[in-house]
């Protein structure tokens, strides 16, 4: 008898809370990836872990269906990259370098967010082509630590760059992701990472070897969202990182 082929698991892999700049609650947005038939989320919020704590706290308290990824989004001098599995925050404002060396510190995963995206803050093909040759001895060989790119975002900025870096990424050959980078509840699982299995620790391992497959899908119309909660999002966003630090030197982040 023919084994049967493994489960194909879907994670969306940049999603936003309200304790940074997303609008929605951790339920919400478990509530939401239930739906679209997601198996797990990255709660990625900007330069903290509090929000990603939250959620998992909430999912595990409820029995939720839905595994949530503890990251974070860091805000480098070059751009946004995407901390996994991480427990604490990552200092931000450092080097695209220093920042991926702070997340592979902590035994993450580091992911090029949106890259040669305009806006938000993005690192430029030039960048990567830096990074990936300055980190290049570190990523050599079994159990080398790993640093993969954003292929699938749906914003618009990233949307209309998509082609020129996957056709980057052939020199590159860094493992390919998709997150929503959802600030609306609305947003979730409009970007997807594609892998066999459908646990965290299979996502994990299918990274690490390149196993992955970042695919773009239905994005909501703004229409949908509404123009108060836009423009209430696009205020909180102004706030995004600077709250961080704040809440840091409170002693409020996780």
């Amino acid at each position: 008898m023919t084994a049967p082929d493994p489960p194909i698991g879907r994670a969306d892999l940049q999603v936003h809370t309200e304790e940074s700049d997303g609008m929605d609650d951790a339920l919400t947005i478990l509530d939401a990836a239930q739906r679209r038939g997601l198996d797990m989320i990255a709660v990625t919020d900007h330069d903290q872990t509090r929000g990603a704590l939250i959620a998992r706290e909430v999912a595990a308290r409820a029995d939720h269906p839905i595994e949530v990824i503890v990251g974070s989004e860091v805000t480098s001098r070059q751009g946004h990259i995407l901390a996994l599995w991480i427990e604490e925050p990552i200092p931000f404002f450092r080097s695209a370098a220093a920042s991926v060396e702070a997340i592979w510190k902590q035994g993450g995963i580091a992911v090029i967010a949106h890259p040669a995206a305009l806006f938000p803050p993005a690192l430029r093909i030039g960048e990567i082509d830096r990074l990936v040759r300055d980190l290049a001895p570190e990523r050599r060989g079994d159990g080398a630590p790993t640093l993969g790119i954003e292929i699938a975002n749906p914003i618009p900025f990233a949307r209309r760059r998509r082609d020129g870096v996957i056709e980057a990424n052939r020199r590159w050959n860094l493992p390919a992701t998709g997150g929503s980078d959802a600030h609306f509840h609305e947003q979730v699982g409009s970007a997807l990472t594609t892998f066999e299995g459908s646990s965290q620790e299979a996502l994990r391992a299918a990274l690490e070897s390149g196993a992955t497959a970042g695919e773009l899908g239905h994005y909501p119309r703004l229409t949908s969202i509404g123009a108060g909660r836009l423009l209430r999002q696009q205020w909180r966003g102004l706030s995004a990182t600077p709250k961080a630090l704040v809440k840091r030197g409170l002693g409020r982040d996780g």
